[in-house]
């Protein structure tokens, strides 16, 4: 635990250090909340019946916070590492090894809380209210990091299989699918067959739901929110496998 705590102190610096990464993984969900509810603001109105009452934005908030969280900044971080030399000075220590990784994920979880907490806030300036309360915004901040912490194995794994820059930051690109086949524009129930087919199937799908559901709603519709914990619970271990196997693949 203390090789993880140190790694993951020297990866929170990083992100202080270049908060360049941080501050774009801010504006571009931001920019695309303000430019879908500028275009849909007259169309849904509070009256909507899926809206519950609220400013489309309400509806937008979760979408904003997953997509402000799913980033590859670790994955980048670990590239870099790889080519000056660091990832091998872990290597040759006399640490666990799976501490390069945990130490990455608990630094993606520190900034996946802090991004959250920024975009949860543009959004209550932007007229969003979390009708579950101060329980619910807890839950929308720290659900929302762990799902950033959980997704960012996948740029990781790609990192260390890849060992390559361009490679690395393209795995963004993985996410859009994931992102917009979902029903980040009106509720499951109203996309097209095909699209709502894949939308079921696709796992970002719980997870907005689940945060929707805290943002919309008064009362805590805990299938809804367990779905979103067990759909990053899995993910998370799948995709924290993965970069713990291709870790251990460079380290033979």
């Amino acid at each position: 635990m203390r090789e993880v705590l140190l790694l993951a102190r020297r990866a929170v610096r990083e992100i202080y250090r270049l908060p360049a990464a941080t501050i774009s993984a801010v504006f571009i969900p931001v920019f695309f909340m303000v430019v879908n509810i500028g275009q849909v603001n007259k169309i849904f109105s509070p009256d909507t019946p899926f809206l519950h009452g609220q400013h489309y934005v309400a509806f937008q908030v979760p979408v904003s916070l997953v997509f402000a969280v799913s980033t590859v900044t670790s994955g980048l971080a670990m590239v870099t590492d790889i080519d000056i030399g660091y990832t091998d000075k872990l290597l040759a220590a006399p640490i666990r090894r799976t501490a390069i990784v945990w130490g990455r994920l608990a630094a993606d979880l520190v900034r996946g809380t802090a991004v959250s907490a920024l975009v949860l806030f543009v959004g209550f300036l932007l007229g969003a209210r979390v009708r579950s309360g101060v329980v619910g915004v807890v839950l929308l901040i720290l659900l929302s990091a762990l799902w950033g912490m959980a997704y960012a194995g996948i740029a990781m794994a790609i990192a260390l299989k890849s060992k390559n820059v361009q490679t690395t930051n393209a795995s963004f690109i993985v996410f859009f699918p994931l992102l917009f086949l979902t029903p980040n524009f009106v509720p499951l129930e109203l996309l097209a067959g095909p699209l709502r087919t894949l939308a079921r199937f696709n796992p970002v799908t719980y997870v907005i739901t689940g945060l929707r559901d805290l943002v919309l709603f008064p009362s805590i519709h805990w299938g809804s929110l367990g779905a979103c914990a067990l759909t990053i619970g899995l993910t998370g271990v799948v995709l924290t496998f993965l970069s713990l196997r291709a870790l251990s693949q460079i380290a033979e």
